[in-house]
C-alpha cells in the first residue's frame, strides 16, 4: 500500500526546497562575483562614473566650442574646397611614415615614428618631416591624411588662461590642428584657433556668465567681435567659425575676404558654401606638461611641425611657442574690427580685386616653382630670350 503525504508535510517539504534552491544561488552568484562573470550594476551617483563631465574646466571648454564650416570639395584632391580637417596630433605621433629630423649640413633623420614622449623638451633645432614635398604637394597630403586619420573624429585643443597681471579676465583659447596648409604659402601643418575673452576671475565664474568678446585668428593677425555683435554667428553658446579653403584663417562670414599683408595674409580667402558642417571634440591642454610619458608631453616640443623651408612656407611651431598661449590679452588689442569683403557682383573695381588676387596666386606659385626647380626656370627664361631676339629680329623699326 503507498502512502501519501498530508497538505503540511508537502508545505513543510516545499520549503525546505526553496531554502535549498536560494543557499544554491546564492552560492553561486559569490562564486560568479569573484570569477568576474557578474557585475554589479553602478548607481547613478557613484564614484566610478566618468568624473570628466563633472570638471568645471571640461565643462566650460565643452559649453562654448566652436562649430566649423569647411568649403565643400567637388571631388578628391580638388583644391578648390577644403582637403582637411582639424584632426589631433596623434595621426602623426608614432607614425612610422613621419620622420623627426635635426637642423644640420645634412639635416639627419634622428628617428622615425617620435611620439610625445620623443619630442617632449626638443628645441627649435629639429622638425617634422611628412612624405611628399611641401612646396609640391600634388594629391600625397590629402591622401594621407584621410589615410592617417581614418574614422577618427574631428578634434580641437582648449587651454583656458588666466592673463597675468588681470584677475578678474580669463580666456578660453581653442586651437586647431591642420595637416597641411595649402595656399599661396605652403607648409605641412598648421596651428590655427580662436579665443575668448571672460570678465571672471576663475573659470566657475566663467560658467555663470557668458564671453565679452571672441577673436579669431587670420595669418599673422586676426580679427575681433564683441559676443553680442551681429556678425557673429552663434549655435547657442557656441561660436561659429568659417574656415578658409587651404589657408585655414577664421571668418565670421562666408565670402571672398582680401588681404593686403602680413597681418591679413597677401592674397584672397575663400570661405563662400556650400559648406560641411562639422562640431569637433574637445581635448583640453594644461599650461605644460612635466612628464614625458603623459600622452600630451608633445605640448613641450619646441621644434617645427613640418618640413624646413624658407620663410612663410617653414613649418609651424606649436601653441605653447605662440607668445599669446600664457598671454593672451595683447593678442586680443591687435585685432582688427573687420576684414575686406570681395562682394560677390560688381563693376570695373571688383575686377580688378579678382585679378589682383589671381596675380598673387600665380606670383606665389611662381616663387615656389623657383626654389623647386630653378633649373626650370632658368630654361623658361632662356626660351624667353630667344623667342625675344627672334621677334626683335623680324620687327622693321622704320
Amino acid at each position: 500500500m503507498s502512502t501519501t503525504c498530508t497538505s503540511p508535510e508537502r508545505r513543510q517539504r516545499a520549503r525546505r526546497n526553496r531554502r535549498s534552491t536560494s543557499i544554491v544561488i546564492a552560492v553561486f552568484v559569490a562564486a560568479a562575483s569573484l570569477l568576474g562573470l557578474v557585475t554589479s550594476p553602478v548607481a547613478a551617483d557613484s564614484p566610478a562614473q566618468d568624473t570628466a563631465a563633472e570638471d568645471p574646466a571640461q565643462q566650460l571648454v565643452e559649453r562654448f566650442a566652436p562649430v566649423m564650416m569647411l568649403k565643400q570639395q567637388d571631388e578628391e584632391c580638388d583644391t578648390d574646397g577644403e582637403q582637411f580637417r582639424p584632426s589631433s596630433v596623434d595621426i602623426i605621433l608614432d607614425n612610422p611614415e613621419i620622420a623627426l629630423r635635426q637642423v644640420g649640413r645634412t639635416d639627419i633623420t634622428a628617428m622615425r615614428a617620435p611620439g610625445a614622449a620623443d619630442l617632449a623638451g626638443l628645441g627649435e633645432g629639429f622638425y617634422l618631416d611628412f612624405p611628399g614635398s611641401s612646396l609640391s604637394p600634388g594629391c600625397i597630403f590629402e591622401r594621407d591624411f584621410w589615410k592617417y586619420a581614418g574614422d577618427r573624429p574631428a578634434t580641437v585643443y582648449a587651454h583656458i588662461v588666466h592673463p597675468p597681471d588681470a584677475p578678474d579676465q580669463l580666456v578660453v583659447q581653442y586651437w586647431f590642428y591642420w595637416y597641411y596648409n595649402d595656399w599661396n604659402n605652403k607648409h605641412e601643418s598648421d596651428w590655427e584657433g580662436i579665443a575668448l575673452r571672460f570678465e571672471a576671475s576663475s573659470i566657475e565664474e566663467a560658467l555663470t556668465s557668458q564671453p565679452v568678446e571672441v577673436g579669431y585668428s587670420q595669418h599673422e593677425g586676426g580679427e575681433r567681435a564683441e559676443w553680442t555683435d551681429a556678425k557673429l554667428e552663434r549655435e547657442g553658446d557656441h561660436p561659429v567659425v568659417y574656415s578658409s579653403s587651404g589657408s585655414h584663417a577664421s571668418y565670421f562670414d562666408s565670402a571672398v575676404f582680401l588681404g593686403r599683408g602680413a597681418a591679413e595674409g597677401f592674397g584672397c580667402d575663400t570661405t563662400t558654401g556650400p559648406s560641411n558642417r562639422v562640431a569637433p571634440e574637445v581635448v583640453l591642454l594644461p599650461d605644460s606638461v612635466d612628464d614625458p610619458s603623459d600622452p600630451l608631453a608633445w605640448l613641450g616640443y619646441e621644434g617645427r611641425w613640418g618640413e624646413r623651408q624658407g620663410g612663410a612656407n617653414n613649418g609651424p611651431t606649436g601653441p605653447a611657442g605662440k607668445d599669446r598661449w600664457l598671454d593672451p590679452l595683447p593678442w586680443f588689442e591687435e585685432l582688427r574690427d573687420q576684414s575686406v569683403v570681395i562682394p560677390a557682383t560688381g563693376g570695373d573695381g571688383i575686377t580688378v580685386i579678382n585679378t589682383f588676387c589671381a596675380l598673387v596666386e600665380r606670383g606665389a606659385h611662381s616663387l615656389i616653382t623657383i626654389t623647386v626647380s630653378p633649373f626650370r626656370v632658368d630654361v623658361g627664361l632662356l626660351l624667353l630670350v630667344v623667342v625675344l631676339r627672334f621677334l626683335i629680329g623680324r620687327t622693321d623699326w622704320s
